[in-house]
């Protein structure tokens, strides 16, 4: 049997010294200088006992840093050099350094790595090294299944893409960043939007705007398992081993120090014991039991803290907040069932639970089949495990115990607290806790829960998971209304179910499932009626996508206080905010009148990174918009967004050809929908499917490789399906195409009387 190198071996990390350190000399064994020439590498700041540093130079500066959010692993370069092929990865001794970094983040010996095009390069050196490295963007992640993904942390990257990113990292993956974060201080501000540090937010490390480290000197392996030494833009975190009861004491005394003294405190000695806070993390025990109790009674002295709308959360403005909170989050997430107390937010959002609410025993059965989504549709989470409602709530800080049959231990089952994972990391102001979802994994017969937010319970299903049905015992939670489409008698839910005390509710189809807080459902008495609306507008948009729902999972909504991204936003769940759209999603009167945000949505995940035009993220989706519009609700687009009212249309169309037709700057979102409505408005719904469905169906070695590529395809395509050349018409808008699209049409009428003629260059 052929054995690993040492550096391979996996490790179970913890915040210790000694397991950092650990990590440290694998990563950075075999040494050796760094020659920067006449590049300047900036600086990390290690912000919490999540990351440690890998490489310092002779002050103390951070240069690299290794940190592992959730479940996953990151590294942190501070020069774009890094992962860059040239002179600086040509080095022997730092191209070993990184493909240790990214043997470490991969977790094996020869990883699946993806590489971001902006640095495609890397892609051939990685290959050269005997990994399995391709080079595609985000988006495209989750056709390959990458064990680890290399970019560059100041690519111009997408809201959405950047909140995938940070997920995939939270979830389990591996990721390594390089970037030169001084070189763009000017461009971020507050340099939190960074886009390397929104996805290192979870980290425990962010790249400093400010200051370069000395590269004179530097070597690998000049790091050390304790933070820099010298100021930085947040309190230095201490590090202290479990069961060291000087680090008991430290924290505990800090709290009590803040608890009692905070107002008084000199800005350098509470920062001082801000970061003696966190040497809590390493607690267990009677000792974490005393300090969480402390910790309480500092959310309640300085608080307590409930953000809302009205009176948000601003990150960074009161550092002792901040430091509470994100206490109370790691606690919350990371120690067992019973151990943290109920946060105090959590009587306002996600909602206060009547102390008489009885603690009930309910038993029924659920669906272990998993079924997933359409592969490649990356915007809809189409490869996420699957949630399936319980009719339970769990209050904050109670525990409910969950028992399950045996065999399921250790397949990928989990129990979820909480309606929506989606952080708020990267919002400047928060009006709820940033995170408030907990996952414990099952690995027996019974597994307990907790979470200090309480929320509802759901039952993860992993993919590949194929049992027909599952008994499910939950004990501990409280009743919480539960509407099945087909199943639930509709007397005993206006009767008795939608009274349930339970302050967050949830109404399902085999099409989809709403979560939403229950005082938007109390009055609801026909929730068949709802639902048999939801179920159209899924199925609509799939007639559409030329896919039968039966062969698929059921989506889900969620409406939350504030969302991670936008005002709505796409993957599994939906997201969309409380207020007009909530009281909209549960009334059928209403909702029969269509919802754009709705459909947008639900187009994004039925978009296919395999036929998308580049720049048209947010143009595709809209047709799933228009169909569902004009097919199911009966209005005409004119009727719907105001974006694509016949003026509005003329004078952008005017404005884009008559300014010269710039593709790369111009031709995204309305200006490129137009381009699809002319096709469609001439040719009908028909093509537009029959392409869908062959997109659908593609043989991965038939599958466009490459943007140009795609564009390619989707023209010839298309035109096939027209039964007409489109290639003029694609032409005119500038869309980048090769002769292969001229030469592939050859034989097809040449539509020649497009609405775009006149703008047609000549020859």
């Amino acid at each position: 049997m052929r054995l690993l190198p040492l550096f391979l071996i996996p490790l179970l990390l913890s915040t210790t010294i000694r397991a950092d350190e650990k990590v440290r000399q694998l990563l950075t064994s075999g040494g050796g200088a760094i020659d920067f020439g006449k590049s300047v590498p900036g600086k990390i700041d290690i912000t919490s006992d999540d990351a440690f540093p890998l490489i310092q130079d002779t002050n103390g500066s951070v240069v690299a840093a290794a940190g592992t959010p959730g479940k996953g692993r990151v590294i942190g370069f501070t020069h774009g050099g890094f992962l860059k092929p040239g002179t600086l990865l040509e080095q022997e001794s730092v191209k070993n350094f990184v493909l240790n970094s990214i043997r470490w983040a991969g977790r094996g010996a020869s990883p699946n790595v993806g590489v971001h095009p902006g640095i495609a390069g890397l892609a051939d050196i990685l290959s050269e090294a005997g990994f399995d490295a391709q080079a595609y963007p985000p988006q495209e992640m989750h056709d390959h299944n990458p064990t680890v993904y290399c970019l560059i942390g100041h690519e111009n990257l997408e809201d959405g893409e950047i909140v995938r990113l940070f997920e995939y990292a939270n979830d389990g993956g591996g990721l390594v960043i390089s970037t030169t974060p001084w070189a763009f201080k000017k461009k971020y501000d507050p340099f939190s939007t960074f886009p390397g540090n929104q996805i290192f937010s979870s980290a425990g490390m962010q790249f400093l705007a400010d200051g370069y480290a000395k590269k004179e000197g530097l070597t690998i392996g000049s790091g050390s398992s304790s933070p820099p030494s010298q100021p930085t833009t947040k309190p230095e975190m201490t590090r202290t081993p479990p069961g060291n009861s000087k680090g008991r004491g430290k924290a505990v005394e800090a709290a009590k120090k803040l608890v009692e003294q905070h107002k008084s405190l000199r800005s350098s000695e509470l920062a001082g014991l801000i970061g003696d806070l966190e040497s809590a993390k390493t607690l267990s025990g009677t000792g974490l039991a005393e300090f969480l109790e402390q910790l309480r009674l500092l959310n309640m002295e300085v608080g307590p803290i409930i953000p809302t709308k009205e009176n948000p959360v601003v990150p960074s403005q009161n550092a002792l907040v901040d430091a509470v909170i994100g206490l109370e989050t790691h606690f919350n997430e990371n120690t067992p069932a019973g151990t943290m107390y109920a946060i105090p937010a959590a009587s306002d959002y996600p909602g206060e639970v009547d102390e008489g609410a009885e603690r009930v025993s309910h038993t029924f059965t659920m669906s272990g089949v998993y079924k997933g989504w359409l592969e490649g549709r990356n915007a809809g989470g189409w490869a996420a495990k699957e949630m399936r409602p319980t009719g339970i709530y769990a209050p904050p800080g109670e525990v409910v115990t969950v028992t399950l049959p045996a065999r399921l231990a250790g397949e990928g089952f989990e129990i979820v607290i909480g309606s929506y994972n989606g952080h708020l990391r990267n919002r400047d102001s928060w009006h709820r806790y940033p995170d408030w979802q907990v996952k414990v994994p099952v690995a027996s017969r019974v597994t307990e829960a907790s979470s200090g937010l309480g929320g509802l319970v759901t039952i993860r299903v992993p993919r590949g998971a194929d049992y027909e049905e599952i008994p499910v015992t939950i004990e501990g939670g409280i009743r919480a209304p539960l509407y099945e489409h087909g199943k639930t008698d509709l007397r005993e839910w206006n009767d008795t179910i939608r009274k349930y005390p339970a302050p967050w509710a949830e109404i399902a189809s085999d099409r989809i499932i709403v979560a939403i807080p229950s005082d938007y459902i109390r009055k609801v008495s026909d929730p068949d009626e709802v639902m048999e609306i939801w179920n159209g507008i899924i199925d609509t948009a799939a007639v559409l996508t030329q896919v039968d729902r039966n062969n698929y999972r059921a989506e889900r909504i969620i409406f939350d206080r504030q969302t991670s991204a936008g005002s709505m936003h796409s993957s599994y769940p939906v997201a969309a905010h409380l207020g007009g759209s909530a009281e909209q999603a549960v009334d059928s009167k209403t909702l029969k009148d269509g919802n754009w945000g709705f459909f947008h949505e639900y187009g994004h995940n039925n978009q296919h990174n395999l036929w998308s035009l580049p720049g048209t993220g947010e143009t595709t989706c809209n047709l799933w918009s228009v169909y569902i519009y004009e097919e199911y609700i009966g209005k005409d687009r004119d009727e719907t967004h105001s974006a694509i009212r016949p003026l509005n249309r003329k004078q952008r169309l005017n404005a884009y050809l008559n300014n010269g037709a710039k593709f790369a700057d111009e031709w995204s979102v309305w200006v490129a929908l137009e381009t699809y409505l002319m096709i469609q408005e001439e040719f009908g719904w028909e093509p537009f499917q029959k392409v869908f469905d062959e997109y659908n169906n593609l043989d991965p070695d038939d599958r466009p490789k490459g943007q140009q590529e795609i564009n390619d395809q989707w023209v010839i395509r298309l035109s096939k399906a027209c039964g007409m050349n489109l290639q003029p018409f694609w032409a005119t808008w500038n869309l980048p195409m090769t002769s292969d699209v001229e030469r592939s049409l050859k034989s097809l009428p040449v539509w020649e009387e497009h609405p775009v003629k006149r703008w047609a260059k000549e020859g």
